[in-house]
């Protein structure tokens, strides 16, 4: 892997910049060639002041930096979003192999125990049609549980961290999670990769609200939801919305509208691709319905 002086060196090369152009007042000519060589590393904040000179964002240049690939942390999550939610277990026993032959270390292990928990889940509603924290071993739970319990100050891989895990908590820890969430996630509304996360960790809540009758704060983080997913790039999560809207509707006794929109959204997951989830939200969607219809 080149060094940032040597990747700075190839993106001043490639944009026609001259050393004098990239560097002047930032630091001397001598350095900046033995910096351009890897003899020298600068701070963070004099790479964001080049990177703006060439006109580059920071994610893109560790990007290029990575080989052309996401972070280690975000390979991790794209794999096990995949394959979670194409109910792929081969993939996520795959997946998890691999984890365990990196070198021990906590945040390895925390990864781990995502993974155990997602492919007892699965494998429970696999076989049994539902899903259910029963099915989570108990040391994996805790693990997780441990992680959870010593935040004080929510970061987004924290908050990711719980959207993965969220239907692997009891409800009261949940509540106690989001008093302390809750006034923060307006901070991350802005930052683009942020915002997916955000999606994530609102619908599983919504999901367990609605399924637990606790419908006053469904509907305000339904509310949150539709804030959050006003852009087009959000069109996945936008239907997610519209299915709760449904479910939600259902749970307060609007059985007819809360239908047509847990239709409309299940069809609209078919139509993009995604059969696993339109099963699964399916599902979740019978199962409140039966509880309506037998008030």
């Amino acid at each position: 892997m080149l060094s940032h002086g040597e990747l700075l060196r190839e993106l001043r090369i490639k944009k026609g910049m001259t050393q004098k152009q990239l560097y002047d007042s930032v630091m001397s000519k001598s350095y900046a060639i033995r910096f351009e060589q890897g003899k020298h590393e600068i701070s963070f904040h004099l790479i964001q002041l080049l990177l703006e000179r060439l006109g580059m964002e920071i994610d893109e240049f560790l990007y290029i930096h990575h080989g052309f690939k996401e972070s280690l942390i975000e390979q991790f999550y794209d794999e096990y979003g995949l394959k979670g939610n194409a109910n792929d277990i081969d993939g996520l026993i795959l997946l998890r192999s691999q984890y365990h032959d990196l070198p021990e270390s906590y945040q390895n292990s925390l990864r781990i125990a995502e993974l155990d928990a997602r492919i007892e889940q699965l494998t429970h509603f696999n076989q049994y049609g539902v899903f259910s924290k029963e099915a989570i071993a108990e040391d994996t739970r805790q693990t997780i549980l441990d992680y959870l319990d010593r935040i004080e100050t929510w970061t987004i891989g924290e908050l990711r961290f719980l959207a993965n895990t969220l239907d692997f908590i009891d409800y009261e820890r949940k509540v106690e999670y989001f008093r302390s969430i809750l006034p923060s996630l307006d901070r991350y509304k802005q930052f683009k990769r942020g915002r997916t996360i955000i999606y994530t960790l609102l619908i599983n809540e919504i999901h367990e609200l609605i399924m637990t009758n606790e419908l006053d704060m469904a509907q305000v983080l339904l509310l949150q939801l539709d804030d959050f997913t006003q852009g087009v790039e959000a069109m996945f999560y936008r239907n997610s919305h519209s299915f709760y809207t449904g479910l939600l509707l259902i749970a307060q006794g609007d059985v007819t509208t809360g239908t047509m929109y847990v239709e409309r959204a299940l069809m609209i997951y078919e139509v993009l691709g995604y059969p696993h989830q339109a099963t699964l939200s399916r599902s979740f969607y019978e199962i409140l319905l039966e509880k309506a219809l037998h008030q």
